[in-house]
């Protein structure tokens, strides 16, 4: 199972000189709830059974079996669970540089550099009914099962197929113009904004003024912007950050439950275990058991 509780993830790859790698998140019980976040690279995702609430820049959907995900560099997504419905997929990141984003040919000054700055962007779901959807399918799950099994020689493969895919999808008109305005783009920046320094600060005794600062908004005007943007409540959105925290120093620290509800952010350890049992319906202490 994959966490990617963190805000700005910064993909770690088993070879830098490749960067690609392939996870698997399986969501049941109502986790893991993946916040808000973003990453400088491709993200592709496919469903391979459930259903799960996904959250692109200002798009909502409901992902179904066989579904194909896309997510552009630095978008703004999430993927929240609905209710107790299983939800399994595969997910693909990758930097654009191994497709040759980094070349001054032009593959990537019409195509590639403009979808990393945001001139481009995805259509964010392709489904089974789609055009081109069989041969779309075929070369993702082809790239995935050579960046999982990693043969001798798998790199001129892998960008062979990555290459492939991307032709697929401008062919058929899944990636198209991002038509952004300036306002838009300012909002997309205080949202990274906000979201970053939640990262940074999330140890401290931060409140909804102090937040509302980083934006230029009063207190009501921030709270409303962040529920509309974000499908949550600000504090909720940072109980949820910390209690993620807390989950990762449970499974990988011998920290005490008192030194990790400090860490955390939490400054009072009856409200810690309350809200941890709220979120993940059982103690701390049984948690780092399981």
């Amino acid at each position: 199972m994959i966490d990617l509780g963190q805000l700005h993830k910064n993909t770690i790859y088993k070879n830098q000189g490749t960067p690609y790698s392939l996870t698997r998140t399986i969501t049941e019980n109502g986790h893991p709830d993946i916040l808000f976040h973003w990453h400088t690279d491709v993200e592709i995702i496919y469903v391979h059974e459930g259903t799960a609430q996904f959250h692109i820049d200002d798009d909502y959907f409901n992902s179904e079996q066989g579904d194909i995900i896309l997510i552009r560099p630095n978008a703004l997504h999430s993927i929240h669970p609905i209710e107790d419905k299983r939800h399994y997929m595969d997910a693909i990141n990758f930097h654009l540089d191994l497709m040759g984003y980094s070349a001054m040919d032009q593959a990537s000054i019409n195509y590639l550099q403009p979808l990393y700055n945001g001139q481009l962007d995805f259509s964010h779901v392709i489904k089974s009914k789609d055009a081109a959807y069989p041969q779309i399918r075929k070369c993702l799950l082809e790239a995935m099962e050579t960046g999982y099994y990693r043969k001798p020689y798998f790199e001129f493969q892998l960008k062979a197929q990555l290459n492939q895919l991307f032709f697929l999808l401008f062919e058929n008109d899944y990636i198209v113009s991002k038509d952004l305005s300036p306002e838009g783009y300012r909002k997309e920046e205080k949202i990274r904004s906000i979201i970053d320094f939640i990262n940074a600060h999330y140890q401290e005794d931060l409140n909804i003024d102090q937040l509302a600062k980083i934006c230029g908004y009063s207190s009501t005007h921030f709270m409303n912007f962040f529920k509309k943007h974000l499908g949550v409540s600000c504090i909720e959105y940072l109980i949820q950050f910390r209690l993620r925290k807390a989950a990762e120093l449970l499974q990988h620290s011998t920290l005490s439950v008192l030194e990790i509800s400090s860490q955390s952010g939490f400054n009072n350890l009856s409200n810690f275990n309350r809200q941890f049992k709220k979120y993940y319906q059982m103690t701390p202490s049984q948690y780092r058991k399981k």
